[in-house]
């Protein structure tokens, strides 16, 4: 956005409700705008406003309006169904008869006026509303248990022998007509702790973008508060469940850690349950490493939508082929050739003949198949091959089990072709220059007070010096995850109140003896 066009000091106003700024089009200045219409009561009365409303083909700021509206406990007229809001809880609740009387005109928002009761505590209303058991109620109740009433809806509903997903949080939508039988709370709710937490919509506009988003306003604020949903920490209490069955019903609705975890370790009944409608940060870089470790991974994640993946499905589908070249299948390796990756011999190796056919097959893999040849020994194809020497395939040489055979025949040649084998692979091979290098996992020693994911989290390598050996430019290792899942439960909760520490310290093993 030009900030010469519109000022932060007009979009701060906006949400303090003292008048609409300009450029109501840009998807910024509209966040702002919905948030104060949702905040400040006259501000949605206003006689501008309601111009506004009357006149735009936006909606949005009509639905931000009669939120207000509702939550003041006045009930406006909503003659069509665009005119409707999502979200009716926050950041106000109303009044019990406000929502029974609501309810009553407009039966379509019954399961809305459900998940109020939740927020409220309004379990009388709740159960005179004789709704299908909905799990989003039910995990919006589990989270606000010190609301009276709120613990007395969970139970109402978790008791019940079937559940069904009436209210969607991704889509703001309530399928009345079919809901979908659901087997247990899941984790895709936006429960009310989550909203109170603000994004800068000046500095920080660009993590906007998120899979939740009931409010319309994408949790904007003038400062950052609380931590954003995509870059929560997941609680001490729930780090077992990366390594435990998960349960039935899911007791934290910050599953973006357990998403990454499951795609990053190929683990298809896990990521199947958890994974949300659209890809989170950092989920790409996770699924092209568990594919690469898991042919059942890769198998399933062929047959899944390409619009899934978005703009990563390239990447995505050449992992794939990848993983089914390392076990020797090249049933898909077909004209036009798409998709063809360079990391071809890790985790595993595939056999000299596979290697042979891939490269007569696709002449342009010679590289990557000398790249094979070197890390698996295959000296009779490397002689066919002769592959020109060059920096990446020196480097891969001078690292492997039998570098001199290698090393000299690449040295040999280069010096009669006048190429320098010393200089930086990167320069020719910005992409691939890391998929040489000998510790293609690195582990750590670093234990973080906590685990997690977002802009933040450490589950990808966002340093661009350091590159990727799997397609794309950045990879995922979870080296900090796992020594955070291995050490004592006594080693994290110091973790939690110290910080930072190396799983070598004094107290750290100290503490480990001990429970041993």
């Amino acid at each position: 956005m030009n900030s010469c066009t519109v000022t932060r000091s007009e979009i701060s106003s906006a949400m303090r409700g003292e008048f609409i700024p300009p450029k109501l089009h840009y998807s910024r200045v509209k966040a702002c705008m919905v948030n104060g219409l949702r905040h400040h009561e006259a501000f949605a009365e206003s006689e501008p406003v309601k111009e506004l409303c009357s006149t735009s083909t936006e909606k949005v700021f009509t639905r931000a309006r009669n939120a207000r509206l509702i939550m003041s406990n006045k009930i406006p007229p909503m003659t069509d169904d665009e005119e409707k809001p999502y979200c009716i809880w926050y950041p106000d609740v109303a009044t019990v008869d406000t929502y029974r009387e609501l309810a009553q005109r407009h039966p379509d928002m019954r399961y809305h006026v459900g998940r109020a009761c939740a927020v409220g505590g309004y379990f009388d209303l709740y159960r005179e509303l004789d709704l299908l058991p909905d799990i989003s109620i039910a995990e919006e109740a589990l989270h606000n248990t010190d609301v009276t009433g709120a613990k007395e809806i969970y139970n109402h509903i978790v008791c019940q022998p079937m559940r069904y997903s009436v209210l969607d949080d991704y889509t703001r939508s309530a399928n009345l007509e079919s809901p979908r039988i659901a087997t247990g709370l899941n984790g895709d709710t936006a429960v009310l702790s989550s909203l109170r937490s603000k994004l800068d919509y000046w500095r920080n506009w660009y993590k906007a973008p998120h899979y939740f988003n009931i409010t319309e306003d994408n949790s904007v604020g003038e400062d950052d508060y609380g931590t954003y949903d995509s870059e929560e920490y997941l609680d001490i209490e729930h780090v077992p469940l990366l390594y435990n069955p998960l349960p039935v019903d899911l007791p934290t609705t910050k599953k973006d850690v357990l998403i990454i975890h499951a795609a990053y370790e190929g683990n298809i009944d896990r990521y199947a349950r958890l994974r949300r409608p659209t890809t989170i940060l950092k989920e790409e870089y996770a699924l092209i490493r568990g594919i690469h470790h898991s042919t059942a991974f890769a198998r399933w994640c062929l047959d899944q939508p390409k619009d899934r993946f978005g703009y990563d499905y390239g990447d995505i589908r050449c992992a794939i082929n990848a993983r089914f070249i390392m076990v020797n299948d090249l049933s898909r390796i077909t004209p036009p050739y798409e998709y063809i990756p360079f990391m071809i011999w890790w985790p595993l190796l595939p056999q000299e003949n596979t290697l042979r056919e891939l490269v007569r097959r696709v002449p342009r893999t010679r590289r990557q198949v000398a790249m094979t040849c070197i890390a698996a020994d295959y000296k009779r194809l490397w002689d066919e091959l002769t592959p020109e020497p060059d920096p990446l395939l020196w480097k891969q040489a001078t690292q492997c089990a039998n570098p001199n055979y290698y090393v000299e025949d690449l040295e040999r040649r280069a010096a009669t072709l006048g190429i320098d084998l010393r200089a930086s692979p990167k320069e020719r091979d910005w992409v691939d220059h890391e998929c040489a290098r000998r510790d293609k996992e690195p582990t750590t020693t670093l234990l973080a007070p906590a685990i997690r994911t977002g802009w933040e989290g450490e589950v990808a390598d966002f340093h661009d010096d350091d590159g990727s050996i799997y397609p794309g430019r950045y990879q995922a290792n979870a080296a900090e995850w796992e020594v955070y899942i291995a050490v004592t439960d006594e080693v994290r909760e110091s973790l939690w109140n110290t910080g930072y520490a190396r799983s070598y310290d004094n107290h750290v093993a100290y503490q480990q003896d001990c429970k041993e």
